[in-house]
């Protein structure tokens, strides 16, 4: 029995039974690859990916969706981008027939937010392209088993990758082969603690026989630069407590398309007389109380998080507080906003 038929027969009987497993409709897998991009799967990620799919069961629906209600429906998820570039793939394809969807790797992957690896997993899986879907169980599982000990950091290396797996891909069913390495690669060929006894392929494997699996995949070790940032939220109601300032981010900064409140950033931790001084004078605003602080780890960089309740003197004439949006209090479920700002509003109870 060959390579790929240990692998797909082995995956008929011990595949992780998954909700988008259960389809071949190319939108609801690419809502899945999507969410999965630099995110594991978990209870949590199939719960956000059905809710998702019950909100906008089709491209349309997610096409005709403003911005603020598609990121609401992946607030908390993180890495926002993503649900930004989905629903810009949506409208781009709005105007296409009914059925329209592009079928072929080089065809999806001139989509902004879709990738080598999503775009061969969508078309192997939904239309039978033989593509190999190379993600980092697949390196793991294919350095391991060949024995290829180039970096797969590097772009020559992906090549010889995707050459060595194209030629072993099994041609009739290129999606469950794929899927059959991601799991193989997520069950038994894991970082630590392999499970190689249980491996299907384990006697043809040059890692196995000869000792070395830990030593694959070779992967240059990168050096991880954190940065400090000190934000400090101002907490702005109007004068009778029934309208809250926010502010929607539009840089191209963590968050963006979110919402949050206006925002003073610092370059080091500082107290209330200096931010009183140096910021909110100016702007005829006065904070007297730190009300929350909270602390947010993402990819190389910590935030330092402080909300300040904030007291304004002739409220719907400052200058400031004009390019901010105002929202009554009621509605503040409506927008989606980062993990930092949830924890503070329902630290508030306002949610």
């Amino acid at each position: 029995m060959d390579f790929s038929q240990k692998i797909i027969n082995w995956y008929l009987k011990n595949c992780r039974e998954l909700p988008w497993r259960k389809t071949k409709n190319p939108y609801w897998i690419l809502v899945s690859e999507f969410m999965l991009q630099q995110t594991k799967i978990t209870h949590n990620t199939i719960k956000y990916y059905l809710n998702f799919i019950k909100e906008f069961p089709t491209l349309k629906k997610l096409a005709q969706a403003e911005e603020k209600d598609v990121l609401k429906k992946w607030e908390g998820l993180g890495y926002y981008t993503r649900a930004i570039n989905l629903h810009l793939f949506a409208k781009k394809l709005k105007d296409k027939p009914i059925d329209f969807f592009p079928k072929r790797y080089k065809d999806l992957i001139k989509y902004k937010g879709i990738g080598a690896y999503t775009s061969a997993a969508i078309a192997s899986i939904c239309f039978n392209e033989v593509i190999p879907a190379v993600d980092g169980n697949a390196y793991r599982v294919f350095s391991r088993y060949l024995g290829i000990y180039h970096d797969i950091t590097l772009s020559t290396s992906k090549k010889i990758f995707r050459i060595f797996i194209s030629k072993m891909m099994d041609y009739k069913n290129p999606g469950i082969f794929n899927q059959a390495i991601m799991d193989l690669g997520s069950i038994l060929c894991t970082p630590k603690n392999a499970k190689c006894l249980l491996c299907p392929i384990k006697y043809s494997c040059f890692s196995f026989q000869n000792g070395t699996v830990y030593e694959l995949p070779v992967k240059r070790k990168q050096i991880k630069y954190t940065k400090n940032r000190f934000f400090y939220y101002l907490f702005i109601f109007d004068n009778n407590r029934k309208i809250l300032c926010i502010n929607k981010r539009l840089t191209k900064d963590i968050w963006k398309g979110l919402y949050d409140f206006p925002l003073i950033e610092s370059n080091k931790k500082l107290t209330i007389k200096e931010i009183n001084k140096f910021f909110l004078q100016r702007f005829k605003i006065i904070s007297k109380t730190v009300i929350y602080k909270v602390k947010h780890k993402l990819t190389h960089q910590i935030l330092s998080i402080q909300f300040l309740n904030c007291i304004i003197h002739n409220f719907h004439e400052n200058q400031f507080l004009k390019k901010f949006l105002f929202i009554p209090y009621d509605k503040i479920c409506e927008y989606p906003f980062p993990s930092p700002i949830l924890l503070f509003l329902k630290h508030e109870k306002m949610i």
